[in-house]
C-alpha cells in the first residue's frame, strides 16, 4: 500500500492515472475515491478537485450500467476530506457522513431506476434458491416464514444509506491512513484512539435510538444511520485500549468478530464511553 500512495503523491499525472484505472476495475473502482480523498488532504481541494474530473470519468459509465454508488463516493469525499484537512474533528467528519447517509436514504424516492434493478434482481435470486430447495427465511410474530421478493428488496434498501455512510468514512480513514504512512507515522492512530464525540450529543442520539427501537413512527427505520457515531467510537475505545496492552491484536480480533456477529454490542460500548470515558480511566490505573 505503501508504493501505491507514494506513486499516487509523486505527481498529478501520477494521481489522475490511479483514479482512473482503479475506477476501471469492477470492485476495486471505490478505491477512486480514495486517491481523490488523499490529495486533497496533502494538497488541497484545487488539486483533487482537478483528479476528481477524471476519475469521474469511469464512475458515470457504471452510473449509466445502473450503480451510482462510485459516483456518490466521489461527491462526498470531498466535503468530507476538506473538512478533515481544515482540521474539523473526527466526531464533525463522522455527523456531517451520517447526513450524507441520511440524504442517500430519501434520495431513493427519486431513484426508481435503481430500486426497479434491485426488484428484479431479488426476484431472479429467490426464483433460483426456490428451485434449489432453499427459499430464504424471515421470521415473523417468532417463526420461521418463507421471505418474498418485495421483503428482501425493502431489507436490503432500508440499509442503503448506512451502507453508503460507511462506504464514505472507510474510504476517508483509509486515505488518512495512507497520508499518515508517508508524512506523520502515527498520527492517524492518535486521531481514531482520541475520537470521542460531545458526550451530550451521544446522549441525544442514543434517546433517538432508544425510541426508534421502540418503534416510534419517524425514527424507526433511521436508528441504524444513527448508530454509526457510536458504532466508529466503541471501535476507537478498543484500538485505544488494545493498544496499551499485552496480547492487544488478540482483543482487536475478538471486537471485530463480536462487531460480525452482535454490533449491538460495539454499539453499546460507544454510547457508555460517552458517559464513562474508558480510555481515561484506564490511563489513571496505569
Amino acid at each position: 500500500m505503501r508504493g501505491i500512495a507514494e506513486y499516487i503523491m509523486s505527481g498529478r499525472r501520477q494521481a489522475v492515472t490511479a483514479a482512473v484505472l482503479v475506477g476501471l476495475i469492477p470492485l476495486l473502482n471505490l478505491l477512486s475515491a480514495v486517491v481523490v480523498a488523499l490529495v486533497i488532504l496533502r494538497r488541497g481541494l484545487q488539486e483533487g478537485l482537478l483528479v476528481l474530473l477524471w476519475a469521474l470519468l469511469p464512475a458515470a459509465l457504471q452510473w449509466y450500467a445502473g450503480d451510482a454508488s462510485v459516483v456518490f463516493a466521489l461527491v462526498a469525499i470531498v466535503p468530507l476530506a476538506y473538512l478533515l484537512r481544515k482540521g474539523s474533528a473526527w466526531a464533525t467528519v463522522i455527523f456531517v457522513t451520517m447526513g450524507f447517509g441520511i440524504a442517500l436514504q430519501l434520495s431513493l424516492v427519486w431513484q426508481s431506476g435503481y430500486v426497479a434493478l434491485i426488484r428484479e434482481t431479488m426476484d431472479t435470486v429467490l426464483t433460483l434458491m426456490q428451485n434449489q430447495g432453499a427459499p430464504p427465511m424471515l421470521i415473523q410474530n417468532g417463526e420461521l416464514v418463507p421471505a418474498t421478493a418485495s421483503q428482501l428488496t425493502d431489507m436490503l434498501l432500508s440499509v442503503y444509506g448506512i451502507g453508503n455512510a460507511l462506504v464514505f468514512i472507510t474510504t476517508l480513514m483509509t486515505a488518512r491512513y495512507c497520508q499518515a504512512m508517508l508524512y506523520n507515522p502515527g498520527g492517524f492512530q492518535a486521531e481514531f484512539h482520541a475520537l470521542r464525540p460531545e458526550p451530550r450529543v451521544m446522549l441525544a442520539l442514543c434517546a433517538l435510538v432508544l425510541a426508534g427501537l421502540a418503534g416510534m413512527p419517524g425514527l424507526k427505520g433511521w436508528v441504524n444511520l444513527l448508530c454509526l457515531a457510536p458504532l466508529l467510537t466503541g471501535l476507537a475505545v478498543v484500538h485505544a485500549l488494545a493498544a496499551g496492552r499485552q496480547g492487544g491484536r488478540v482483543w482487536l480480533v475478538l471486537a471485530y468478530l463480536v462487531l460480525l456477529l452482535i454490533p449491538p454490542v460495539i454499539v453499546m460500548l460507544g454510547f457508555a464511553d460517552s458517559v464513562v470515558d474508558f480510555r481515561r480511566r484506564y490511563k489513571r490505573t496505569i
